[in-house]
Order: structure tokens, then C-alpha cells, then sequence
């Protein structure tokens, strides 16, 4: 296995490396060349085609690959799965740093969701193992289908645009990185397969108490038969919400310096606002708002912002996601973080 390389591929899988990173490159204008690269591994049919695809363009990259890995505790798979990793890591001479958490009990403590909370402490143990090492980029192995059905998920919180399209393929401020993001999953099983390789299903994927799992197993596959380019019209959403993020972004940078920074959060003036467009307004307050931190802003509680400040409708206030708040006052827009109760 360790003898797999890009030129010993067939010529179908070889292309398919190249164009993962051509994606990299072209579409996120990112350069892998000579980093240090940490892989969110598990023994997972998406995590094993990333840890291969990684180990098959090592040598033309001169990467530095590392793999992680955090326990949860949850099934009592999870031990031999997380074995099994170690010895595929093993062979093809990638260190992996493991963890282990206890995501039920943190779910408690803190009334979470056990889905939210295991997806809590994984990102907060990947990130502080990426710092620790140096990582230029973390990988996630997300994938076409996990972009599908996130957009839906978004849909269904009532996200807007350009949200609503879905997760981003990069992260700059965790340096999270999702190569496979516009890649269908069936090709990734295909390429592992070509590798000749196997992987372990997570039996907790089929689980129907998770919404996730629902949409995967129910709404997507009917969305995929009543339009078999399903998948593919998400990805042109995609990339039309990156080119519209972006020239959205320039704009919002002109905004930025008409903002004011006072003792209680930033003001939105009012001077500012009336002379905008009702797009750019709801454009600015979204965008101040993910300065202010994690936490999505739904569409429809910016068009009622928006409302209450075309209508005057003075000391209003609106609470956002992620203990995040914006004020109505004659001076403008007063966005802060609030203080939980």
C-alpha cells in the first residue's frame, strides 16, 4: 500500500488527484506546496480517500502530513475503528495524534444536542492539535453530498444568501480546508476502492435521530431521483455565492470605515445607512455581525432589523445567534455582543 503513488494510479484516478488539487489552487488560490498539512482522520469512507489522496500527492506537493483523530466515546466500535486508523496511518507513514472526550457527559453540562456537542469539542481538539503543530492547513474530508445536504439543513433554519448555498471550502481564520467539498461521494468510495483499499461504516450515520442522517437517508436521495443533477446544480450555487461573497466583500470593506467603534460595540451611523440600498444595508448588517463571532444570522430577522430601521422604530432590539445584538437608535445601528442570562 505504501507503494501507491500518482503515477501507478489508473490514468481516470490519477486525473482525479490533480483535478482535487486544481480546485485547491484555482478556485481557492491556495498553495499546498512544501506546508504542513493535518488530516481530521477516521476510518470513514471520505477520511480514507483524503488520507490516500494526501499520501498520493505528498511527493509532487513535498508536504508534511500529520493525521488526528478524537475518540467521543459514544459507540463501542469507536475503539477498534480508531485501531484500525492508527494502522493505516501506520503503513503509509503519517503520524497520528489521538484524543479522547466524553461528548455525552458535555452535552449535559451544557444542554447541547449530542450531535452539537461531539461536532463542539472535535473542531475545538482538531484546531488547538493544528496550532500545536504548525499546520498551515487543517483538512476536513467533506464532500458534495455533505454540501448538499448542509444547504439544505440551512435552508430548513432559514439562512439566507449567500449562506444559503452552503459550507465554505476554506476557512482562513482556523485554516480548515475542505478539498473535496464539490467531489461526489460515490467517487471518493470509487477512488479508495481503485486504490484497493476498504474502509469501516459508522453505524451512528444511519441513526434517524439526527436531522443530518434524515436529510441524508430520506430528502436527499428523493431530491437526487426527482433530478438526477442535483448534485451538480449545488455545486454551480456554490461557486455563484463564492463569486458574489466576494464582490460583496470589496464592497463591504468601503463600509467598514463609516463604522464606529463606541465603548458599548460598533454603530452602524445613521448617515450611512439612509443612503444605501436596502441589499447593501442587509449586506452590512450580516457582515458585522460574523465579525462579532460564530453564530448565523437568519434571514428573517434582517429584513425585521431592516424594517425597524426604515419604520424609526427607536430602541428596538434584535438578539442574534451566538449572544450577538444589534440596537435601534436615531444615530444608527449599535451591534454588540450581549450578555448571556
Amino acid at each position: 500500500m505504501p507503494g501507491i503513488t500518482l503515477q501507478g494510479l489508473p490514468p481516470k484516478w490519477a486525473h482525479f488527484c490533480l483535478d482535487i488539487c486544481s480546485f485547491i489552487q484555482d478556485e481557492l488560490n491556495l498553495d499546498l506546496e512544501e506546508r504542513t498539512i493535518l488530516l481530521a482522520a477516521s476510518r470513514g469512507v471520505d477520511s480514507t480517500a483524503m488520507i490516500l489522496w494526501a499520501h498520493v500527492m505528498r511527493p509532487r506537493l513535498g508536504t508534511s502530513l500529520h493525521a488526528v483523530h478524537l475518540h467521543h466515546g459514544l459507540r463501542e466500535q469507536a475503539d477498534a475503528e480508531a485501531a484500525d486508523l492508527q494502522r493505516l496511518c501506520r503503513k503509509l507513514d503519517i503520524p497520528l495524534y489521538q484524543g479522547r472526550t466524553k461528548a455525552s457527559i458535555y452535552a449535559r453540562r451544557r444542554s447541547l444536542g449530542l450531535e452539537e456537542a461531539g461536532r463542539i469539542l472535535r473542531y475545538r481538539f482538531l484546531t488547538a492539535t493544528a496550532v500545536r503543530l504548525g499546520a498551515h492547513f487543517l483538512l476536513t474530508a467533506h464532500h458534495l453530498n455533505d454540501l448538499a445536504e448542509d444547504a439544505l439543513m440551512r435552508r430548513l433554519r432559514g439562512a439566507g444568501w449567500p449562506a444559503l448555498a452552503g459550507m465554505p471550502a476554506w476557512i482562513p481564520d482556523t485554516a480548515i480546508l475542505r478539498p473535496f467539498l464539490l467531489t461526489p461521494k460515490q467517487d471518493l468510495a470509487d477512488f479508495v476502492r481503485a486504490c484497493g483499499q476498504t474502509w469501516l461504516e459508522d453505524e451512528s450515520n444511519q441513526d434517524p435521530r439526527f436531522a443530518r442522517n434524515r436529510i441524508r437517508h430520506r430528502i436527499l436521495p428523493l431530491l437526487c431521483t426527482e433530478n438526477p443533477g442535483f448534485l451538480g446544480q449545488t455545486a454551480d450555487l456554490w461557486r455563484q455565492a463564492q463569486v458574489d461573497a466576494d464582490y460583496w466583500a470589496k464592497e463591504m470593506q468601503a463600509l467598514r470605515a463609516a463604522e464606529h467603534t463606541l465603548p458599548q460595540g460598533t454603530l452602524l451611523p445613521a448617515q450611512s445607512l439612509n443612503r444605501l440600498h436596502p441589499a447593501q444595508r442587509l449586506r452590512w448588517y450580516r457582515s458585522v455581525l460574523d465579525r462579532l463571532g460564530p453564530g448565523q444570522a437568519l434571514a428573517g430577522n434582517l429584513f425585521r432589523l431592516d424594517r425597524a430601521w426604515r419604520n424609526r422604530t427607536w430602541h428596538k432590539r434584535f438578539q442574534f445567534p451566538g449572544d450577538k445584538e444589534i440596537r435601534v437608535t436615531p444615530r444608527g445601528l449599535v451591534c454588540t455582543r450581549s450578555t448571556p442570562s
